[in-house]
C-alpha cells in the first residue's frame, strides 16, 4: 500500500531503505486507513512488491545453482534428499533472518521507543507469543518447502509442463511477474474466508469447525509481529502456499522462477503485513482490523475482494454494519481462540 512518505518503489528497498529512514526520523506516522480501492501508485507499489519477490526467487534459482542445476530442470525427477535439503535450509534461513531481524528491529532494538509512534496498537506482544510464533513459522516454512519440492518433482517428471527459459514466453513472464500480489490475493481470500465461521443457516457451518481446529492458532497472535504472519496450523500453511502456486502452475505453463516467487511473496507478504506497524515495513491497518475483529477483511489491499463480497471493514464500527444482529467479532470467537495475555 502506498502512503504518504512511502514512495512506490519502497518495497524494492526493504529493509535497508526502511531502516535508514526510520532511524533518522525522516518519516512521520501515516494516518491509519483501510480503503480497499487503490490508486495507480498503490497498484504500482504492489507490482514493486511482486518484482522484489521475483528478484529473490531468481537469485535462489540462478545464483545459488549452476545453470540448469535447480531441481525442477531435471534433478528433481528422483526423490532424493540430496536436492531437497538445500531448499529447506534456504527457506529456513530466510525465515529466521527476515523475521528475526525485523522483529528485533521493531520490538527489541535500541530504536524500539523511537519507532513506537508508528505502531498501530500501543500494546506490545509478550515474549511467550514471540517464541510461539517463531516456532510455528518454522513449521509453516517446512510446509511451504514441501510445496516447492512437490512442484520441482512434478516439473522434472513432466507431470506439469513449464517454460525452461523466461524468454520462451517473455510477455507472459513479465505480466505474471509484476502481478503476483494481485493474482494470489483471490486464492488467499477464498481459503481464509472458508477457515472462519460462515455465519449462515442455509448450510452446515463447516467454517466454525475449521476455525476451531485449524485457523484459531493464527488468531492467538492478537498483537501480531512478523513471525505471526505465518503462525499457522500445518494444514493452513500448506493450503496458503499451495493454493495460488500449484493452481497457477497447473492452469498455465510457468517458469519455475515465477512459482517460487509466488511462494516467497506469500511468506514475505504475511511477515511484513503482520509486523504491527503502519510504518516502517508494510504493516497494514486493513489486516490489523481483521485481527481485532475476526469477521471482516479476509483478503488484502491489492484486490478489493472484501469490498466485492461484502466483508470489508474500514474501522471497528463497521463490523455490525456487515453482520447486523449476529454475534460476531472478538467476543464471538474467544471461545475458540486462546489469545496471549497482552503487555
Amino acid at each position: 500500500m502506498a502512503g504518504a512518505g512511502q514512495p512506490w518503489y519502497m518495497p524494492l528497498l526493504w529493509p535497508a531503505g526502511h531502516v535508514y529512514n526510520a532511524t533518522r526520523g525522516k518519516l512521520e506516522p501515516q494516518k491509519l486507513s483501510a480503503a480497499p480501492e487503490l490508486d495507480l501508485v498503490g497498484h504500482i507499489t504492489s507490482m514493486a512488491s511482486s518484482a522484489r519477490s521475483f528478484l529473490l526467487a531468481y537469485v535462489a534459482i540462478y545464483a545459488v545453482y549452476e545453470d540448469g542445476g535447480y531441481p525442477a530442470f531435471g534433478r528433481g525427477a528422483s526423490l532424493s534428499l540430496d536436492w531437497m535439503w538445500p531448499i529447506l535450509l534456504r527457506n529456513l534461513l530466510a525465515t529466521w533472518i527476515i523475521c528475526g531481524f525485523w522483529d528485533w528491529f521493531l520490538y527489541l532494538s535500541p530504536w524500539k521507543e523511537s519507532l513506537r509512534q508508528f505502531k498501530m496498537n500501543s500494546k506490545y506482544p509478550p515474549m511467550s507469543q514471540l517464541r510461539h510464533d517463531a516456532v510455528a513459522s518454522t513449521v509453516a516454512t517446512i510446509c511451504g518447502t514441501l510445496v516447492e519440492i512437490v512442484l520441482c518433482h512434478l516439473w522434472a517428471t513432466n507431470a506439469l509442463t513449464m517454460h525452461r527459459k523466461l524468454s520462451d514466453a517473455p510477455l507472459q513472464s513479465c505480466v505474471f511477474t509484476l502481478t503476483i500480489t494481485h493474482w494470489r490475493v483471490p486464492h488467499f481470500y477464498l481459503m481464509h474466508r472458508a477457515l472462519h465461521p460462515w455465519r449462515t443457516t442455509t448450510v452446515p457451518d463447516f467454517g466454525q469447525v475449521l476455525y476451531r481446529h485449524v485457523h484459531a492458532q493464527h488468531h492467538k497472535s492478537y498483537l501480531p509481529t512478523a513471525f505471526s504472519g505465518t503462525n499457522m496450523h500445518p494444514v493452513e500453511a500448506t493450503l496458503y502456499y499451495a493454493m495460488p502456486t500449484v493452481f497457477m502452475a497447473w492452469l498455465v505453463r510457468l517458469h519455475p522462477t515465477i512459482a517460487v516467487a509466488c511462494i516467497f511473496d506469500c511468506a514475505i507478504g504475511a511477515w511484513l503485513g503482520h509486523d504491527g506497524f503502519q510504518w516502517p515495513g508494510s504493516g497494514d491497518y486493513f489486516h490489523q482490523l481483521h485481527h481485532e475483529n475476526f469477521d471482516c477483511n479476509f483478503g488484502a489491499m491489492h484486490v478489493p475482494m472484501d469490498k466485492w463480497m461484502g466483508t470489508f471493514c474500514g474501522n471497528n464500527a463497521d463490523l455490525h454494519t456487515i453482520w447486523g444482529e449476529k454475534k460476531v467479532g472478538r467476543e464471538a470467537n474467544l471461545e475458540d481462540t486462546k489469545i496471549w495475555k497482552c503487555q
